[in-house]
C-alpha cells in the first residue's frame, strides 16, 4: 500500500508540474503574441496615415506612463483596476530589441518599408549622413499591457533627422481578437 501511494503522489506531482509547465508557456506565449500583434498594429497604422518610405528602429525604448497625465489628456471612462495595472507593469518594462524577422512578417512592398530588417541607431547615423535628407524612421517603444492582456500602452518616436523628432502614445484595446486604436496622447516635439 505505502509504495501504491508513493506512486500515484509521483504521478500526481508529475501532472502538477506539467500544468503549471503549459499555464507558463501559453502565458509567455500569450505575451510575446500581443507585443508583435501590438507592434503589427502600429506600423499598420502608419502606413495607414500614407507614412511612405518607413525605416523601423530596431531598439524599444522603456514606455513611459503617468496616470493622472493619461486621465486628464485622454477623457475615457477607463477602470481604475486597468490603469493601475498598466501603471504597475510600466515600472516593470525594460529596454529591449525588435526581431526583424516582424517586419518581414508585414509583407509591405519596399515603397512603404524601405528596409526588411530593423536598423540600429548607428545604422539609422548612418542613413541621416549618407542621405543628408529627411527619413521617416520609426522607432516603437516596448508595449505595457493590463494584467489580461487586453488593454495596452505604447509609444512611437519619430525621427526625421539627426536630432528632429515627434511622437505620441497610442491607448489599445483588443477586440475581439485584434488591436483596435482607442486613443492618441502625449504628443511631443523636438
Amino acid at each position: 500500500v505505502i509504495g501504491y501511494t508513493t506512486k500515484n503522489r509521483k504521478k500526481k506531482n508529475m501532472k502538477i508540474y506539467c500544468l503549471l509547465f503549459l499555464t507558463i508557456s501559453t502565458l509567455s506565449f500569450s505575451q510575446n503574441n500581443s507585443e508583435s500583434d501590438v507592434f503589427k498594429k502600429i506600423i499598420d497604422e502608419q502606413i495607414g496615415k500614407n507614412t511612405l518610405g518607413i525605416y523601423v528602429q530596431c531598439e524599444k525604448h522603456k514606455t513611459f506612463f503617468d496616470l493622472k497625465e493619461f486621465k486628464e489628456e485622454v477623457g475615457l471612462e477607463v477602470p481604475e483596476k486597468i490603469l493601475n495595472e498598466i501603471e504597475a507593469n510600466v515600472a516593470k518594462s525594460n529596454d529591449g530589441i525588435w526581431n526583424s524577422e516582424l517586419i518581414k512578417e508585414l509583407n509591405y512592398n519596399s515603397d512603404l518599408i524601405k528596409s526588411k530588417k530593423c536598423l540600429t541607431k548607428k545604422e539609422v547615423e548612418e542613413i541621416f549622413i549618407k542621405t543628408k535628407k529627411r527619413q521617416a524612421i520609426i522607432c516603437i517603444s516596448e508595449p505595457i499591457f493590463d494584467n489580461n492582456y487586453e488593454n495596452c500602452i505604447v509609444s512611437v518616436v519619430y525621427s526625421t533627422f539627426t536630432h528632429s523628432a515627434s511622437g505620441h502614445s497610442y491607448f489599445l484595446k483588443k477586440v475581439y481578437g485584434s488591436w483596435i486604436v482607442i486613443a492618441v496622447y502625449g504628443i511631443l516635439m523636438t
